[in-house]
């Protein structure tokens, strides 16, 4: 093993992240004993000490264990994973939990949100160059391809929601956020027909792809609807006998409290739609209507390619759930 110091991060964590993947490689199988810290020591002109440290640090990932008369040994084949997602919400843990109910216990995941900042994503990605088996990536955003990818290999890469770009390289499970939106809107033309307008209610900073916008223009135009789009919900600008499809959560309970002051009822004053399905919405009112793709297969699929290595590149199902609220 070569190994050559930088000043990015510790020789600790150096050290103990070369032994890690030599262990996930397979130069080293369970039970087997590692070199001894003296040996390592002299190998790599580290101190005892860090050398040491690096073992514990192991140790307390479960990776390696020690005993008397063996000295440090591979307590287990651990597999180390990379999950970075975008912003944490319910449908996010949704697919973490699919994830990581299907696979055994010596599959170490690590979860870190990007928060859609793009240095903060090119830093963890840079910072996480061969320290993981796979990757696992939301990427920054959904129509252009983040170039700090290249830094790892394709082959260990799984994209995963987002993926309006050239991506035959990789391994990905992504929903569809433009053709979709209309075909969608399709599917539940004849419950838009209960409305004179539709409204799309954008926010202006939304991490939502706003490739998706002239999809939803063209199923009003195709099908004689008026429309507008607005990015907040303003009380003076609701309209009775109006449908919304709405992108963010927190609109939707601006939205449904306003129309309650109003003594309006959802699925028949006004109608309303919003993205990303939570169990609450089966429950809320009469029900509300949602644009969601299943997050479930999606972290099925994902926790398939971590087990099997199996290249899948799909597109999950995306549909129209129609409950009362439209």
């Amino acid at each position: 093993m070569e190994l050559v110091f930088t000043a990015q991060m510790s020789k600790v964590k150096q050290l103990a992240d070369a032994l890690s993947h030599e262990i996930s490689i397979g130069e080293y199988a369970p039970g087997d004993p590692l070199p001894s810290i003296n040996g390592l020591s002299r190998r790599y002109g580290v101190s005892r000490d860090t050398v040491f440290k690096a073992f514990n640090e192991l140790k307390m990932q479960g990776i390696v264990d020690s005993a008397p008369t063996k000295g440090y040994y591979v307590s287990n084949a651990v597999h180390r994973i990379l999950l970075l997602l975008d912003t944490y919400s319910p449908f996010k843990y949704q697919l973490h939990d699919a994830i990581t109910r299907n696979l055994a216990a010596n599959y170490k995941i690590d979860l870190y949100f990007h928060q859609r900042s793009e240095e903060l994503f090119n830093k963890i990605i840079r910072d996480s160059v061969g320290r993981y088996n796979l990757y696992l990536v939301m990427n920054y955003q959904n129509d252009v391809y983040s170039k700090i990818l290249d830094l790892l290999d394709p082959s260990k890469v799984l994209l995963l929601d987002f993926g309006k770009f050239e991506k035959q390289r990789f391994a990905y499970v992504c929903q569809g956020f433009d053709q979709t939106l209309y075909d969608c809107m399709v599917t539940g033309l004849e419950r838009f027909r209960r409305y004179r307008k539709i409204v799309f209610v954008f926010p202006e900073n939304s991490e939502h792809p706003k490739s998706c916008i002239p999809y939803f223009k063209r199923f009003c135009e195709d099908h004689d609807f008026p429309y507008s789009i607005m990015s907040e919900i303003d009380p003076s600008k609701l309209e009775k006998g109006t449908a919304y499809l709405i992108v963010k959560h927190s609109h939707l309970i601006d939205f449904i409290r306003l129309t309650r002051m109003q003594g309006w009822a959802l699925g028949e004053d006004v109608g309303v739609v919003v993205y990303n399905d939570e169990p609450v919405f089966e429950i809320l009112d009469n029900g509300i209507s949602v644009i969601s793709t299943d997050f479930d297969l999606m972290g099925a699929v994902a926790a398939r390619f971590i087990l099997t290595m199996e290249h899948p590149q799909i597109y999950i199902p995306t549909r129209l759930i129609l409950r009362g609220s439209l």
